[in-house]
């Protein structure tokens, strides 16, 4: 990397890094990531959870939270199931470090179908990239890829890239949460029952302390599940912790 194009970087990269808590939503941090590492030859971004395997497609794009990528090339990789054999997100699963996508052709264990995956993203210009893997706070994989027809794979800029991906995912996640919890509405009882069994308390235990049945108590927790897509009562909890709706 030249020496004017690292000052351009990193002037860019400290001008994300004081911005990006102002961003307010996922285009603009989508667009502030991209001219961020502009100079590095990023073009195209995308970054997400990694969905467990057998995750339908509808599903798998719900674990995208930025997204720049050709339209076309997204519903080929996500309807044929193509992520689950691509090389990079192996990589990622691995929590391996930063690596650029020419570094893949030369793994010994790269299956047939990792190189079709490989050879069927260039043909929509996504030959040259750049994966960060990353993991979040309640330990999901996350695979943040950079992409566009040249990639500077210099090891200042990978770290630049890595240190812009946590940052941007971290906000991405933010946004995210804000965006479910504005769509969430508890009611004052379902909020009280919540905290309660958040408090390790049963069904019975909460209708005694508000006075009803138990039946009652766990209607107010089905409709708490529904509301928060939640599985079970630990499932429930933890997804209101995380959207801060109790503390």
């Amino acid at each position: 990397m030249a020496t004017n194009e690292l000052s351009i970087g990193l002037e860019r990269t400290l001008s994300f890094l004081s911005d990006v808590r102002s961003i307010n939503n996922h285009a603009d941090l989508t667009t502030a990531v991209k001219r961020a590492t502009a100079t590095f030859g990023i073009e195209k971004i995308l970054a997400g959870f990694i969905p467990k395997p057998g995750t339908l497609p509808g599903e798998q794009l719900r674990h995208v939270l930025l997204a720049d990528w050709p339209e076309d090339w997204a519903t080929i990789y996500f309807h044929r199931g193509l992520l689950f054999q691509d090389p990079t997100i192996r990589r990622v699963l691995r929590a391996q470090p930063t690596f650029t996508w020419s570094e893949l052709p030369a793994q010994p264990d790269l299956s047939t179908n990792e190189r079709y995956v490989m050879a069927s993203a260039a043909d929509f210009a996504l030959r040259n990239g750049c994966t960060v893997p990353l993991l979040s706070l309640d330990g999901r994989h996350v695979g943040f890829s950079f992409a566009g027809a040249y990639i500077d794979d210099a090891p200042e800029a990978k770290g630049v890239m890595t240190l812009i991906a946590s940052f941007a995912f971290g906000r991405a996640v933010e946004l995210k949460n804000n965006e479910v919890r504005a769509r969430v509405r508890l009611t004052a009882r379902e909020r009280e029952t919540l905290a309660w069994v958040a408090a390790g308390k049963t069904d019975w235990e909460i209708g005694v302390i508000f006075g009803v049945s138990d039946k009652a108590i766990a209607k107010h927790v089905h409709n708490i599940r529904m509301k928060l897509g939640a599985v079970n009562r630990a499932h429930a909890v933890a997804e209101a912790f995380r959207l801060r709706l109790i503390s």
